[in-house]
């Protein structure tokens, strides 16, 4: 019966109701059991731990998360009660836990959706607004009574969580955007309260192609509402780069000649040029700007910080532009190349995840794969996979450019391996990143400080934390890409986000998925100087330099 048990589990899907109650029924006749409780045991047990005060409801909530879909059936018997308890106040607690127990598992059950829609007509306020973040998890499809209980949610004239909420929920319905809650979107760009009209902009990423009159909302916005002037424009960038240009170019230009105090400014310029960044080639009529600061910045000196962080970022924009399209054949260098690391490269990725084989088993596999490589081979891997997790930093604070600074010294000594470019990246990446960032950025800057690592001799290589083992300084480059691998599976991917939170425009990726974007991002970068052809480190920071110096 266990090996039913197990089967079932792995045919189970989130979507198809029938199929998770008869992997219920199927662990009720097997007395399957977790920690010494059946399914509905722990369910029994948050239900009355949610009814005190002061309930411990932590055992509960790890228990369902380990058993996973096969307690979804008798959660959501939980939410069908019409009165959990005698107390207004108790009843939302048990909803509200046993909300959060429903989107425990990864991905979350779709089928849920009727229950947690039918938590829209509770009285509890606090419920309603669980259910509307419960919902952007769940992306209902777009009937009519799923549009019809959150537009009247963007009623709401009292709590503006509940009209932010509701429009983010309406964002992420899986299908295409209704008129009427395009129309609400456009409306509630003039709410009073900008998270409303950020979310707003982000339900208006949503309308592709756009229309006219939500192209000319998004610029009005840009001009007009300096709160939410980052995310117009944003999703204009995403919608049409071309209408988008302009704006960004005069945000960006304000750089020059920016007064130190002014963080606003300068927050909204650096993540116009980011924005530039995510353009690639089409951001080409902004090089004139790109030069102008890149001059700014060399008669202001290195001693001042900010227009530092100009100069790399108008790099970056650089970077971006030089790589979105083939290098012409008089910039590429060729040179001796490494023969096996080329025949490693063109060969399989990393093989699909599945249970027993983890994520950093089929990472650690694939990098031993590779065989024995010198440091410049590991430092170009490690280049690679850093450029990622830049992207990922910047995306949610440009103003920092730590990210950008140490991609640049990686790249400075790839071309000059000395002992100056050693230290200077190493002093770059000597840092611990804070546990208080969001675990995307978390990885990210790990991910950053490992790469500045590989520059050092392999005594002085001491990692402190690491999600593989063993762990050993041999292994800091499978590190370094596991640390950029959590950063794309635990944040948004690149497509609509505010900047310094996430969006509900985003995706996130599958393991294997995050897995082939940078066994993609390593090849891409890699394979052409292994092969001999061309330096596609050297090369485009030649190009990208002349771009910004020649007139």
């Amino acid at each position: 019966m266990g090996d039913a048990v197990a089967e079932a589990r792995r045919r189970a899907s989130g979507d198809d109701l029938a199929s998770l109650r008869r992997l219920d029924a199927l662990m009720v006749r097997s007395g399957f059991r977790h920690a010494d409780r059946t399914p509905r045991e722990w369910v029994a047990e948050l239900v009355s731990q949610g009814r005190l005060r002061r309930g411990d409801t932590y055992g509960a909530h790890e228990a369902l998360r380990a058993i996973g879909l096969g307690a979804v059936p008798a959660l959501l018997e939980v939410l069908a009660n019409p009165q959990l308890a005698e107390k207004e106040s108790a009843d939302a607690n048990i909803r509200l836990n046993v909300l959060e127990a429903l989107l425990a598992p990864s991905p979350p059950p779709r089928c849920a959706v009727p229950a947690v829609m039918g938590l829209l007509s509770r009285p509890s306020a606090r419920v309603q607004r669980q259910a509307m973040r419960a919902l952007v998890y769940l992306r209902p499809r777009p009937t009519r009574l799923a549009v019809k209980l959150l537009l009247e949610a963007c009623q709401d004239k009292t709590q503006w969580q509940a009209r932010a909420t509701a429009l983010d929920a309406l964002a992420t319905l899986d299908g295409p955007v209704p008129d009427d809650v395009l129309h609400e979107a456009l409306k509630r760009l003039s709410d009073e309260s900008p998270y409303v009209r950020r979310s707003a902009l982000r339900l208006l990423g949503r309308c592709t192609p756009p229309s006219e009159a939500v192209l000319h909302a998004l610029e009005e916005q840009v001009v007009l509402d300096d709160e939410s002037r980052v995310v117009a424009l944003q999703v204009l960038s995403w919608l049409s780069p071309s209408r988008a240009l302009p704006l960004l170019d005069k945000t960006a230009r304000g750089l020059v000649g920016l007064l130190p105090n002014d963080r606003d400014g300068a927050r909204q310029g650096l993540f116009a040029l980011h924005l530039l960044a995510g353009m690639g080639a089409q951001a080409r009529p902004a090089v004139g700007l790109l030069r102008r600061v890149v001059t700014h910045a060399v008669k202001r000196g290195h001693g001042d910080p900010f227009t530092w962080r100009m100069r790399v970022h108008a790099e970056s924009v650089a970077d971006a532009i030089v790589r979105s399209v083939p290098l012409p054949v008089e910039a590429r260098t060729a040179g001796p190349g490494s023969p096996p690391l080329a025949l490693a490269l063109a060969g399989p990725g990393p093989l699909p995840v599945d249970a027993e084989h983890p994520d950093s088993a089929r990472l650690q596999a694939w990098v031993d794969s590779l065989g024995p490589l010198s440091q410049e081979e590991e430092v170009r891997l490690c280049v690679a996979v850093a450029r990622v997790a830049a992207r990922v930093w910047d995306r949610h604070g440009p103003e920092n450019d730590g990210a950008q600074s140490a991609l640049l010294a990686l790249e400075e000594w790839v071309l000059a391996p000395d002992e100056a470019h050693q230290r200077k990246a190493m002093e770059i990446g000597l840092f611990v990143p804070s546990q208080l960032l969001a675990s995307e950025l978390f990885n990210a800057a790990w991910c950053l400080h490992y790469a500045t690592l590989m520059v050092a001799n392999a005594e002085k290589r001491h990692v402190g934390f690491t999600g593989l083992t063993p762990r050993e300084p041999e292994h800091l480059l499978a590190t370094c890409v596991f640390a950029a691998y959590r950063a794309l599976r635990s944040g948004a991917c690149m497509t609509v986000d505010e900047g310094w939170r996430d969006s509900t425009l985003t995706w996130k990726r599958t393991s294997d998925e995050a897995l082939a974007f940078l066994h993609r991002a390593m090849v891409d970068e890699v394979l052409p100087w292994a092969r001999g052809e061309w330096d596609p480190i050297g090369d485009v920071l030649r190009e990208r330099r002349r771009l910004l110096t020649e007139e």
